[in-house]
């Protein structure tokens, strides 16, 4: 990592006290940045950050936690807070409204009006040189998003109503806000870099992972015997990531002008089957991994029945993102020959993350 003592760099943080964002904050905080994390909650959520980066030992002397909703007119910010904001020159957008079916109208407050509301603010009132934006690694699966009615093409020509229809609102206003926010960077002429992580999984030396995570919902299902068989073929993998090389990849993009008005997915070079991915976690977990196989498609069927969804603690949404296509991360690869993030060892890190959620997670 270079040196950044002499730099002045000051990052507005927004989804500050989520997973990725708390960890995000932490390693700013260690190269030197001036950091300012927006809470929904500051009373709760500012104190309960503060805490847990005292509790890592990083130095919060720099950072500052404000109020403020990406739903609300000017963030719902002050014009103090903004008069203390205007030498922000790197935003981190971690935010994003997480749950399995949403209507469209609440996905699309956060996840995509949400995105143009902190662009159009933060351009109005910060001197901005660098915008990030997390988004997800079904963004890169061409095929995927031209087969639910993306049109790649022509984005502005999609039926957004009948992608909603398809996929759902979550994944449907993750697609949408990612095509929005690069519209409204360009519009707005900031440098944007788009973030694409595989699903998230836990720190890897500890494991640390927070409850509403995906990860953390397969776990509880193996732990408490909810998953009779795998949802999948023996072909089907859930992309994952671990926490720390998302992390390192921000930092570092953050540095390299090279990833300016680029999308980057980041994902583990080497995946595991989702097969093998229960079983880790279920030896970790000492309880016995299912061993037979149920199609999607019947799977997707029986979840259209709301109550038996609701009996197997499912949604169909989630189906979306177990995979047998490659994901592409030649981009990263050829970035990471400069940055040199380590590589994950990815089963040590699955039975990391299951012992945390065992140990501290309670479903």
């Amino acid at each position: 990592m270079q040196d950044h003592q002499t730099t002045n760099k000051v990052a507005l943080v927004i989804g500050a006290t989520g997973f990725t964002g708390r960890f995000l904050i932490a390693r700013l905080l260690q190269d030197n940045f001036q950091v300012f994390a927006m809470c929904r909650n500051v009373v709760e959520q500012a104190e309960s950050l503060q805490n847990w980066l005292e509790r890592k030992n990083i130095d919060t002397q720099s950072l500052k936690c404000i109020q403020g909703d990406v739903t609300s007119a000017h963030l719902g910010l002050s014009d103090e807070d903004w008069q203390a904001l205007k030498n922000v020159d790197y935003l981190f957008n971690m935010s994003a409204l997480f749950a399995w079916n949403l209507s469209m109208q609440q996905a699309r407050a956060v996840n995509v009006e949400g995105l143009v509301n902190v662009l159009n603010c933060v351009h109005l009132h910060c001197q901005l040189k660098r915008a990030f934006h997390l988004s997800g690694y079904m963004l890169t699966l061409t095929q995927h998003l031209q087969a639910v009615g993306v049109n790649l093409a022509q984005i502005d020509q999609t039926n957004w109503d009948k992608v909603y229809k398809r996929l759902g609102a979550y994944e449907a206003s993750k697609i949408e806000g990612h095509f929005t926010w690069i519209k409204t960077a360009e519009r707005l002429n900031i440098n944007w870099t788009v973030i694409h992580p595989a699903t998230v999984i836990g720190e890897e030396a500890s494991g640390e992972i927070t409850e509403n995570q995906p990860i953390t919902d397969l776990i509880s299902k193996i732990k408490h015997g909810k998953m009779a068989a795998i949802p999948a073929t023996p072909q089907h993998y859930l992309p994952v990531v671990s926490l720390n090389m998302l992390v390192d990849s921000i930092i570092h993009a953050a540095q390299d002008p090279h990833t300016i008005n680029q999308e980057i997915l980041i994902a583990n070079p080497a995946q595991m089957s989702l097969q093998q991915m229960i079983i880790s976690m279920a030896e970790a977990l000492n309880v016995k991994a299912p061993t037979q196989f149920i199609s999607l498609l019947f799977l997707k069927l029986i979840l259209k029945c709301k109550y038996l969804a609701t009996r197997l603690e499912m949604s169909p949404e989630s189906l979306n993102f177990l995979r047998t296509e490659k994901l592409n991360i030649e981009p990263f690869l050829v970035f990471n020959q400069k940055w040199q993030i380590p590589v994950t060892d990815l089963d040590k890190n699955i039975r990391n993350t299951t012992v945390w959620v065992d140990k501290n997670i309670h479903l």
